[in-house]
Formats: C-alpha cells, sequence, structure tokens
C-alpha cells in the first residue's frame, strides 16, 4: 500500500474513532432527559413533529391499503348469533367437515372459511352458480389437486367421506347457514 493511501486511512479511521468517543461536556455526561408530557414546551421533539395519522397523508407517501367496497364479506346467517355459547348448531358431518377443513384446509383458504388471498375463496366458489357447484366437483378438485395453481391432492390423505364432510362445512359456509367459529359439537 501506498504512503498517502495509508495515511489517508489512518486519518478516517482516527476521525471515525474520535467521534464516537469524543470528549463530552459535563452536561451531556448524565442520562437523556425523559418527555413527562406534563409540560407543553415546544423544546420536546414530540410537539413538533406532525401528526400523521390523522388527515391528509404527507405528499409522496403510499396511502394505506383498504378493500374494495365492492369485497364481498362473510356476515353470519340470519337467526345465528356468532359467539353464542356452544357455537352454531350443525350435523354430525358438518362438525366433522369444520375439524378436517381446519386441519387440511384451512391455512390455505382462510380459516373458518374466511377469504385469503392465498387460495380460491371458497365461499364464492361454493356459493350458488359458482364454478365448484356440486359435491362431485368438489370431491374431484380436492382429490386430485390443482398442481397447475399449487393445491396439492388429496387423494391417499383425505378419504371420501372426509373430503365429503369438508363439502358439507363448507357449503353451511357458503350457503350463510354456518357462521364462522367453532360449531356446537352435535349432541352436546
Amino acid at each position: 500500500m501506498k504512503l498517502p493511501t495509508m495515511l489517508s486511512l489512518i486519518a478516517i479511521l482516527g476521525l471515525s474513532l474520535a467521534a464516537c468517543t469524543g470528549s463530552r461536556s459535563p452536561d451531556d455526561s448524565g442520562p437523556a432527559p425523559v418527555d413527562s408530557g406534563t409540560q407543553n414546551s415546544a423544546s420536546s421533539d414530540t410537539m413538533t413533529v406532525p401528526d400523521t395519522l390523522s388527515g391528509a397523508p404527507p405528499e409522496g407517501a403510499t396511502p394505506p391499503i383498504t378493500a374494495p367496497s365492492s369485497a364481498p364479506q362473510d356476515t353470519p346467517p340470519s337467526g345465528a348469533a356468532p359467539g353464542a355459547p356452544g357455537g352454531p348448531k350443525v350435523s354430525q358431518a358438518e362438525y366433522e367437515g369444520w375439524r378436517q377443513y381446519s386441519v387440511n384446509c384451512a391455512r390455505c383458504h382462510g380459516q373458518d372459511v374466511l377469504p385469503n388471498p392465498v387460495a380460491a375463496n371458497l365461499l364464492i366458489s361454493l356459493a350458488p352458480g359458482g364454478p365448484i357447484d356440486t359435491e362431485q366437483k368438489f370431491y374431484q378438485v380436492v382429490n386430485d389437486g390443482r398442481p397447475g395453481r399449487g393445491m396439492p391432492a388429496f387423494k391417499g390423505v383425505l378419504t371420501e367421506e372426509q373430503i365429503g364432510e369438508i363439502y358439507a362445512y363448507v357449503q353451511g359456509r357458503a350457503g350463510k347457514r354456518i357462521p364462522p367459529g367453532r360449531p356446537a359439537r352435535p349432541g352436546t
């Protein structure tokens, strides 16, 4: 290394070290002052910073993401009280479908069949007039998967009976007969 380059490097390191461990005046040696909020002085940095959570966003700021008002919203079925003790009453097949759905489907399709951006919205797909409007179509999609869309096949993982139970539960949710949440175990 050449001498001028080496001297420049030493000078830069020396200045950096001095900035970190430079001498302090006696006033700077104590702890930082705490803003107790009891004084309304202009010296507090929190009093001079404009509130960015209310009013118009600063110029150049990215606006918050909000769902479009036309997005389908899940609502509890009429007459059902979500959060009621014991949960909504369902058949044994729907209850078992909820259990299997929670274990095998919820991670992609959303807990309680609530829409999730990762996979198809089953509330729309299984609703009347949706693309999966029969149990046979549902069974085929679950059994064979949709590899081109990232859905694995559940052939050999779920039995035909379990797929039918999941269909019964999801169909109840899509028809707004079963509200979100844990359903009551039949017979309790």
